[in-house]
């Protein structure tokens, strides 16, 4: 409201705005987006090979991480079925952010010039060092490295990879503790860059951010009522009334608390109590579930690089919403647990496809204002994915009849 009032009634104090507000927004975009390198040759890797390890767990694992990677894959779907359809981001000319935006001068004063000293493309600048073509080429190599490192600390003897994982881990622990700051400065951030960008666009933008939190909020929906329900249909003859009514305790901690790993023992309690699950299911696959089942990410994170694309004007043709899909399930598993660890993954996303995640049309750090909202649904998602995946494993590794329907 700042931004509205101020290029309402004070349109002079762009010179001021510029020169003291825009750059801690700025600023903190810049340190954030020099993490997304080491968050992802560290966080993925030990994603994919903890994934990976589930394989050795027996036939309950090999059930739990099946559905794990076919409800992430699913979510994907949905959350990329629904913006094609309803391009959420493609708003009409007249309602569009940049289609009233103000033009400004370059930023000036000495806070701007010394934000500027820090990279604001660093797969850029890592691609110059290289020799290679492009910063987006650069973030797809970056990606695959980091994939195929994770399969490798899968595969070679624990001895070998223990001590890599614990480096990597290492590092990867820095940088949550350097995120966790950024989300402490977080309020400051985001109140400069969108006091700034409703100063430049006018209300428009205000509009743009309610199409993607109802576009979010939509496709979740559509994963936590269609999807999950004909899964458990599909999987199991598990009485769907009695699931709905064994979740209601653990979806409530979920919302409020924005944690999977709070909401556990709530999990646990449900499974164990109402839903009449095995304790040694339940814990093991709600236990890794926690860190490892994270499809309400998942989706968001599809939802979200396809809405920024399209918002830069950039239309992603099947084969690269395809790479899209694949690296949002890859994605979170890398980033499960992290606090505001999303955005380094959707920033790097959309660098691979050569959309800069800095001048998109509404801008990644303004998803921020509405994302402990939005984060609060999507682990309502991720619980109750954990759950599904719960009672189909109870069921298909050999259990009573505790669950069927009558």
């Amino acid at each position: 409201m700042t931004g509205l009032g101020l290029r309402a009634w004070a349109p002079g104090a762009a010179p001021f705005l510029q020169a003291w507000i825009e750059p801690w927004g700025d600023l903190f975009l810049r340190i954030l987006f020099l993490l997304v390198i080491p968050v992802l040759l560290t966080a993925l890797p030990l994603g994919v090979a903890s994934a990976g390890s589930l394989f050795h767990l027996g036939r309950t694992a090999l059930i739990a991480l099946a559905m794990t990677l076919l409800l992430s894959s699913l979510s994907v779907v949905v959350a990329l079925g629904l913006v094609n359809v309803w391009k959420p981001g493609k708003a009409p000319v007249e309602q569009a952010p940049v289609s009233r935006e103000m033009v400004l001068p370059d930023a000036a004063g000495p806070l701007a010039s010394a934000v500027a000293l820090i990279p604001d493309d660093p797969f850029g600048l890592l691609a110059g060092w290289l020799g290679c073509s492009s910063s987006a080429k650069m973030m797809l190599i970056l990606l695959l490295v980091a994939v195929g490192w994770g399969v490798v600390l899968m595969l070679v003897p624990k001895n070998l990879s223990g001590p890599l994982q614990a480096s990597s881990d290492k590092v990867f622990r820095l940088c949550t503790k350097v995120i966790d700051a950024l989300i402490v400065w977080a309020p400051w951030a985001v109140f400069c860059l969108t006091c700034m960008s409703f100063f430049r666009t006018g209300p428009g933008l205000l509009g743009y951010l309610a199409v993607f939190v109802a576009a979010v909020v939509l496709a979740l929906a559509l994963q936590a009522f269609g999807v999950y329900p004909a899964v458990v249909r599909g999987f199991t003859d598990y009485d769907l009334k009695r699931f709905w009514h064994g979740v209601r305790e653990p979806m409530s901690t979920a919302f409020a608390t924005a944690s999977s790993n709070a909401t556990l023992p709530v999990s646990i309690r449900a499974a164990e109590g109402p839903l009449g699950l095995r304790p040694q299911v339940s814990r093991f696959v709600l236990t890794a579930g926690a860190s490892a089942n994270q499809n309400g990410l998942a989706l968001y994170e599809g939802v979200t690089v396809l809405f920024l694309a399209q918002s830069a004007g950039v239309d992603l043709d099947l084969w690269q919403q395809a790479v899209v899909a694949g690296w949002c399930v890859i994605g979170s598993l890398g980033t499960a647990g992290v606090p505001g660890g999303t955005l380094p993954i959707i920033a790097a996303i959309l660098a691979s496809l050569g959309v800069d995640p800095m001048k998109t049309g509404v801008g990644i750090a303004l998803i921020l204002g509405v994302d402990r909202f939005l984060d609060m649904c999507r682990t309502c998602v991720n619980v109750l994915g954990d759950l599904v995946i719960a009672v189909v494993a109870d069921r298909l590794s050999g259990s009573g009849v505790k669950g069927l329907r009558g």
